[in-house]
């Protein structure tokens, strides 16, 4: 294993076009972390409690565990446990073959990758679709994904453009546009056939046994809520107790993610469709994976399961940086893949991976639950040498370090040479450009620092650290615009407004009784004669409804049949064509510029998710603060009573081809807010 590593990464570091792929993706990433994050007040309080709570969850698994499939099950929601990926996989495959399916349409999932899902469905005579941009291209192209959020993140467009024209025949482009309308309209196709979704679970929350999934796509959603049964994977760890908990997730795991102040749509999934309701899963499935996890919850490696599945570690790690995913040989790469890919899978298969790290601890600085990374790597590589056998040079080296460094004096002796030396070596800037062997094996890839004549202790009596630095005028200038930002409350509705433009959406306030005449008039700009519309709701959305059919607009009936079969394909067809969906909306939350659109009796999800425009009646008087205002002031209420519900934040996007920005990718690509004053 050792050996195909070094193999693997001595290809990587050859490979220039994953080189360029992997420092634009690290530096545009670490660019949007930045910028979000300062955007966030009391940001190590957040990750203080977030790491609290998922150390309480840890250390209360088997209760919460036990909690939670009970609340699942009171919900309607259908619960197996599975041991390991054998397990799991065969859970899967007998739950859609019983369903007669013959097209599974899957969203994005490390944890089904982990047990090699795809596999087993197509083993058992299934096909099986990846319909996440990154996944389906990597699918394509018959590669394991790269990286845990955004799996093509080793690709040039050129690599995907070669790989479209082979594959899709489409004729060879580099616009990134083209390329997603492309697979938009085959993965089109899958959407609105597949007989089951499958998805995984990026929270369970164990006081309302509500499914939490974070997508910015649009195709979670589709794989959530088209297919007559729905299959959710997840791990037993991925708990929090309460919504209050789940809102303070989802402040941090966007921001550390994507960079963005929250996702496209997040999610939460409470039952099955209920009666009455036009659409959604007739039937849900929950498959609790241990798969390793308990065993090392009560192992030195437990620290790690507090891990939220981000991907921060990865974009700021040195080495993952220089070698890719691909090179660790783990469906887990970078620093977190190096802690739990030993962990899950064995010491003696993986353990190698934890000397991938220079131990600098940037990983932990990003970390937004705190993960030590730094004493985690070093518990795996303690094991690791106890239990596997070392190389004799490895060994007498390390005895060798070992022995100066127990000595101040052995060490400055040791130091004083190495400077010496240094000073012999060829240099460029200041590095060393050659060791000798076995030294070399550092310099073939990088540079040396030279040896310092002096410890830095002794320096650093020369030289004041004390001293503060006079602010610049601009940051003066900025420091007081916070200030007054925050003696000056800004309006909730100026605040909503500002925030959903800066994430792609357009709003329109308006009184109400003149919301029916600017619905219409926004329809003849887009030239739209043909929406799905939510049915009789409040007095506002009754009024646009009525308003626009004495207009001549077709308003189309999205009830779909129960079950699958021809009659709900050719629904789902004739659904597909509509140009315009019309909601409602029952709160808004102005920090993120979020609506809050749920599932139920005439309230058709189809309407925010399959046309490529969604406009939305919002009254003025329902936007909240924040997300946490919200569930305290209803927020808890309403979703416990919804099948389904899902904050929309923004036009659909995606950004998995070579961090390019396209939006629309499944979802709308505009979101119109009708804002009623």
């Amino acid at each position: 294993m050792r050996n195909r590593f070094r193999h693997r990464i001595r290809n990587a570091i050859a490979n220039p076009n994953l080189q360029v792929a992997l420092d634009r993706n690290a530096e545009r990433r670490m660019a949007a972390w930045n910028e979000t994050f300062a955007s966030l007040p009391d940001v190590e309080d957040l990750r203080r409690r977030a790491r609290e709570v998922r150390q309480h969850t840890l250390d209360n698994l088997d209760h919460y565990l036990e909690r939670f499939t009970q609340r699942l099950v009171e919900n309607g929601i259908r619960v197996h446990r599975a041991a390991d990926a054998a397990e799991a996989c065969r859970l899967a495959v007998a739950i859609t073959q019983a369903s007669g399916a013959t097209l599974v349409a899957k969203s994005k999932s490390i944890t089904t990758e982990e047990i090699d899902l795809n596999h087993s469905l197509q083993q058992g005579g299934i096909r099986v679709v990846e319909t996440d941009l990154g996944e389906f291209i990597v699918q394509l192209r018959g590669e394991a994904p790269a990286h845990i959020i955004t799996p093509a993140v080793h690709l040039l467009r050129e690599d995907v453009a070669a790989t479209f024209e082979r594959e899709l025949g489409m004729p060879y482009s580099t616009d990134v546009e083209d390329m997603n309308a492309a697979a938009k309209k085959v993965l089109r196709e899958v959407f609105l056939t597949a007989q089951v979704g499958i998805s995984g679970v990026n929270f369970g929350v164990v006081e309302t046994g509500t499914l939490c999934l974070v997508t910015n796509e649009g195709n979670g959603r589709m794989v959530t809520t088209l297919p007559p049964i729905h299959i959710a994977i997840m791990g037993v760890e991925r708990l929090v107790p309460s919504l209050d908990d789940l809102a303070l997730m989802l402040q941090l795991l966007p921001r550390s993610a994507t960079g963005q102040k929250t996702t496209s749509y997040v999610t939460l999934i409470q039952n099955p469709r209920q009666e009455g309701e036009p659409d959604g899963s007739d039937e849900r499935h929950v498959i609790l994976l241990d798969n390793g996890r308990l065993a090392m919850a009560n192992s030195p490696l437990a620290e790690s399961l507090l891990c939220i599945r981000c991907g921060a570690c990865l974009n700021v790690c040195p080495v993952f940086r220089e070698i890719g995913g691909h090179a660790y040989g783990s469906v887990y790469p970078g620093p977190i893949g190096s802690v739990v890919s030993p962990g899950l899978f064995g010491l003696s298969d993986f353990g190698h991976l934890a000397k991938a790290s220079t131990l600098c601890g940037a990983c932990k600085e990003v970390c937004p639950v705190g993960i030590d990374f730094p004493t985690m790597l070093l518990r795996v590589r303690d094991a690791y040498s106890n239990n596997t056998p070392q190389p004799l040079a490895m060994w007498l080296a390390m005895s060798l370090y070992a022995w100066l460094m127990v000595s101040p004096s052995r060490y400055r002796l040791a130091q004083r040479l190495g400077a010496w030396g240094s000073r012999l070596l060829p240099k460029q800037a200041g590095w060393v450009r050659t060791l000798p062997p076995p030294l070399s094996a550092w310099t073939s890839s990088r540079y040396f620092p030279s040896f310092a004549f002096q410890p830095f202790l002794a320096r650093k009596q020369r030289l004041n650290y004390d001293a503060k630095p006079t602010p610049t005028p601009q940051r003066r200038k900025r420091e007081t615009e916070q200030l007054t930002e925050k003696s000056q409350p800004e309006d909730v509705v100026d605040r909503f407004s500002r925030e959903l433009e800066d994430i792609g959406g357009t709003i329109v306030r308006c009184e109400e009784g003149v919301a029916p005449d600017k619905v219409a008039a926004y329809l003849r700009e887009f030239g739209i004669t043909k929406l799905i519309a939510w049915g009789e709701q409040q007095p506002a959305l009754n009024a646009v409804i009525h308003h626009l059919r004495d207009k001549g607009f077709e308003i189309l009936d999205p009830c779909l049949p129960r079950g699958s079969g021809p009659e709900r394909d050719r629904r789902m067809v004739d659904l597909g064509r509509a140009e315009a969906g019309l909601t409602g909306a029952i709160a808004g939350v102005a920090e993120t510029g979020t609506l809050v659109v749920p599932a139920g009796r005439n309230q058709s999800q189809l309407a925010s998710l399959l046309p490529p425009v969604h406009l939305v009646l919002l009254p003025a008087s329902v936007i909240h603060q924040t997300m946490t205002d919200w569930l305290r002031e209803g927020g808890e209420e309403a979703i416990a009573g919804a099948s389904s519900l899902n904050l929309i934040s923004g036009p659909s996007r995606t950004a998995d081809i070579e961090m390019t920005l396209t939006i629309g990718v499944h979802g709308p690509g505009q979101v119109i807010v009708f804002c009623l004053d």
